[in-house]
């Protein structure tokens, strides 16, 4: 009864391994899928608002001669889109109420070049020229609406700081009419963002002749960086130019530190069941202590016997691992086409959380989870070897 008691146990923790192992996969399967998902879905509305490059001067100079610039950018190769723009901080007024902006002029026919603003538009259309009332037309954000209960058609008042020298300096002031509301879902374009016309912006800001900065557009987002190295080679050191990734980078790096910590944390399931690997063997190694002496005395060597218990150990561990993976990879499939998980969509900005698989996460998860269960056979594998036939079969 006892060997068969011990036996039973010895086969429990074998399962509980088993089962460690799943779960652990599993587990960093969905969490790093989902991190994937939502990293994703904020950068396509990130680079859909904003621009594969930016150049500007450094401390947001203004750029004189500022067409021959243009054109320059518009013959490199690579390039395919080029939008001067201005870019200033304003104060938008209405009959409800007031808000601080970031006033943003620019050109319809080249904001459609290198943005997605028209696909980005809730109601009306990319127009900056003359309404009703002969007031020019202004792109607001849909936050930015709600909150000062604008529609299209609307009259809006931009008032800039420029020129307020003293408290007796009356400031810039130039009427508009709502031309479109556009939505990102992104809070922070919604709520602090309105578009005009760059001649208006000219005008508002005392720019007649500079722009702010050019927004660029490239072939393929991958060529940002060698596009960076490239136009900081050609313009030289009095010239800023940053990538899609420069401009929310810590956004970005906090959303990758997220994704590996994640990473680290839930491995620690796969060591708990490494633990267990280990208990497993190191019973198994006192129940066939025998067994191992006599196959040494017909002449096993340590290596052949170390070899058998790696084996068992990797089969407990490799079990775990393609479970896990079924597993995972099931439930994103299932997630991915269902949605079987939904988000509030008045609190988030999507409907259901987002996922993506990456094979490349895939092969790393198989790898540590792997590596992690290859480790914890060392120990059982190195004390059934190292036992000597005579005590083995006493034992």
């Amino acid at each position: 009864m006892r060997p068969r008691r011990e036996n039973l146990f010895v086969t429990l923790i074998g399962l509980i391994s088993v089962a460690g192992v799943t779960v652990g996969v599993t587990a960093i399967i969905i969490v790093l899928s989902m991190l994937n998902g939502f990293e994703s879905e904020v950068r396509s509305r990130f680079i859909g608002f904003d621009a594969h490059l930016k150049i500007k001067r450094p401390h947001e100079a203004p750029i004189e001669n500022w067409k021959t610039m243009e054109d320059k950018l518009r013959t490199t190769s690579s390039i395919r889109g080029v939008s001067p723009y201005i870019l200033e901080k304003g104060m938008i007024t209405s009959e409800s109420g007031a808000h601080v902006a970031f006033v943003k002029g620019t050109a319809e026919n080249t904001i459609t070049e290198v943005t997605e603003l028209r696909r980005k538009l809730d109601v009306g259309s990319v127009d900056f020229g003359p309404q009703k009332n002969s007031y020019n037309g202004i792109i607001v954000g849909y936050s930015l609406a709600i909150q000062l209960d604008l529609g299209p058609g609307d009259t809006v008042t931009i008032i800039s700081p420029v020129g307020v020298t003293s408290p007796f300096s009356l400031p810039i002031a130039k009427k508009f009419i709502i031309s479109g509301i556009f939505r990102t879902d992104m809070f922070e374009y919604d709520n602090a963002y309105v578009f005009i016309s760059i001649a208006d912006a000219q005008r508002l800001f005392e720019m007649p002749d500079a722009v702010s900065g050019f927004d660029i557009k490239l072939e393929k987002i991958e060529q940002s960086w060698d596009m960076q190295k490239s136009l900081l080679q050609d313009l030289g050191h009095d010239w800023a130019v940053e990538t899609w990734y420069d401009q929310h980078s810590d956004l970005y790096s906090a959303m990758q530190i997220e994704k590996w910590g994640s990473l680290v944390l839930l491995s620690m399931i796969i060591v708990v069941a490494g633990f267990n690997i280990i208990s497993t063997l190191i019973m198994v190694v006192m129940q066939k202590t025998s067994d191992i002496g006599i196959l040494k005395t017909i002449g096993a060597n340590s290596k052949m016997i170390s070899r058998i218990f790696v084996q068992q150990g990797l089969t407990v561990g490799s079990i775990g691992i393609v479970t896990g993976c079924l597993i995972g990879y099931t439930f994103c499939f299932l997630q991915i086409h269902f949605k079987l998980i939904k988000l509030p969509g008045d609190v988030f900005f999507l409907d259901s959380v987002p996922m993506e698989l990456q094979w490349v996460d895939f092969v790393a998860i198989v790898c540590v989870a792997f590596g992690l269960c290859l480790f914890a056979t060392f120990y059982p594998a190195r004390k059934a070897s190292s036992l000597q036939p005579i005590e083995a079969l006493k034992s």
